[in-house]
């Protein structure tokens, strides 16, 4: 890492932690830079203001979560593995960010205008990555072969579907660790497209 990764890397972690206890409204400049370790004119020079060093740790959060899931589908071999190693990954981070969700549900309005773009790129990068474990499961043979129209349609059908498990989070997340429900819904998405000559064939 460069000197300036390092710097910016180091108040976007101070900078997280308080956020996750304070909220974005409570929390001062003051505050990251001392959590940082830095000099209120080092954190300035980075981040012009505290709206900015929130975006960029909602942001580089998004990354890490898009890190974890696209690890876990590569190394997955069947395209319904991936799917489901798609939702683990997806409901296992946001276990971990239990926290920080909790901030942004608690400075909505504030933080809303802020995080829009974020949020909406985010879902295309899912989006994006649901299409292409459709494409190899239509190329296997494991699922039905589909048009592109129906595959986008599709892709943003289970995002949006898989999004629909995040909302019981809040209330009971440790019922949700298992894997009881990922498999319930992969099961019947699979039901839908999947390919039963070849389920047949391997019967």
């Amino acid at each position: 890492m460069e000197k300036d990764e390092i710097v910016i890397e180091e108040i976007l972690s101070g900078a997280k932690k308080l956020f996750g206890k304070h909220g974005l409204k409570k929390t001062t400049m003051e505050e990251i830079a001392t959590a940082a370790g830095k000099g209120k004119s080092t954190l300035y020079y980075y981040f012009p203001s505290k709206n900015e060093i929130f975006e960029a740790v909602v942001e580089d959060e998004m990354k890490n979560v898009v890190k974890r899931i696209r690890e876990a589908v590569n190394a997955s071999l069947t395209a319904k593995d991936k799917l489901k190693a798609f939702l683990q990954a997806q409901i296992t981070s946001i276990i971990g960010f239990h926290s920080f969700r909790e901030v942004l549900f608690d400075d909505l309005l504030a933080s809303m205008r802020m995080l829009i773009w974020i949020k909406s790129r985010y879902e295309q990068i899912q989006i994006d990555m649901i299409k292409e474990i459709l494409l190899g499961g239509c190329q296997s043979g494991e699922f039905k072969e589909m048009s592109a129209d129906r595959m986008n349609k599709m892709s943003f059908v289970m995002v949006t579907a898989f999004r629909g498990l995040h909302f019981p989070l809040s209330i009971e997340l440790s019922e949700l660790q298992t894997n009881e429900y990922f498999d319930e819904m992969i099961d019947m998405l699979i039901a839908g497209i999947g390919n039963d000559t070849l389920k047949k064939k391997i019967e």
